[in-house]
């Protein structure tokens, strides 16, 4: 795919239309027992926007990937790695340059999922919370994070299971994985909850990809190639 077509990427995810509003209600704050949920930040932007702005999130799986991953056009960054010893130097580098660190808890060596894990994460400077699990999503939104609920989509059974979840999910975004299949939800989910965006992540191996997953109504995508992350 040439640079013109990555340009043309960049100039369709700006043009989304931008459906979001900031919401929390009864059936969407499930904040466990004993937790108290966080009042939602004045100056904190809904996700949705950020993500349509960035249309392809990079998506770090080994730390010496920041600085390419920093470099790419948008706020947002996956930190889909790190430990104890290292997560918050890959926090503290993606803050100073004004993007919004959001980190797979699921996957970060020698933590928990915990609210004491989250709790580390969320004062070394992350933004965000990525987990397949409903309780460590609904702990993170007791801290005032960004939430986003990855999922897999394999059969029709898991699609049955996930729109179910949706309806009562705290999350801001689901990630839907593989990339492929995401679009098989966008009007399910567009009925169930019109203000959580929806990613596609895994398998993505193209621009052309990249452009028809956009095309079928996908919020972004996000991205571990770095050939693929838009400067």
């Amino acid at each position: 795919m040439d640079r013109g077509s990555r340009r043309s990427i960049r100039r369709n995810c700006c043009l989304q239309p931008i459906r979001s509003k900031v919401r929390v209600d009864a059936d969407r704050t499930c904040a466990p027992k004993g937790i108290q949920v966080a009042t939602v930040m004045k100056n904190k932007q809904p996700l949705r926007p950020l993500l349509q702005d960035a249309g392809i999130i990079p998506a770090i799986r080994k730390p010496e990937l920041l600085d390419r991953a920093l470099a790419a056009h948008g706020k947002l960054i996956y930190l889909l790695c790190g430990d104890p010893e290292n997560i918050g130097d890959l926090l503290r580098r993606t803050l100073e340059v004004g993007k919004l660190p959001i980190v797979n808890i699921d996957l970060v060596s020698g933590l928990s999922r915990d609210q004491h894990a989250l709790s580390y994460v969320e004062k070394r400077g992350a933004k965000g919370i990525i987990s397949t699990h409903g309780e460590t999503l609904r702990q993170a939104q007791s801290l005032g994070l960004y939430i986003i609920q990855r999922t897999f989509l394999l059969d029709s059974g898991a699609m049955e299971n996930i729109c179910h979840q949706m309806k009562n999910s705290p999350a801001d975004a689901l990630e839907v994985l593989p990339a492929v299949a995401a679009p098989k939800l966008v009007h399910r989910i567009s009925s169930i909850a019109s203000d959580i965006a929806l990613v596609g992540g895994g398998l993505i191996s193209s621009m052309r990809e990249v452009e028809d997953l956009l095309a079928q109504g996908l919020t972004a995508v996000s991205i571990s190639d770095p050939q693929l992350w838009i400067a």
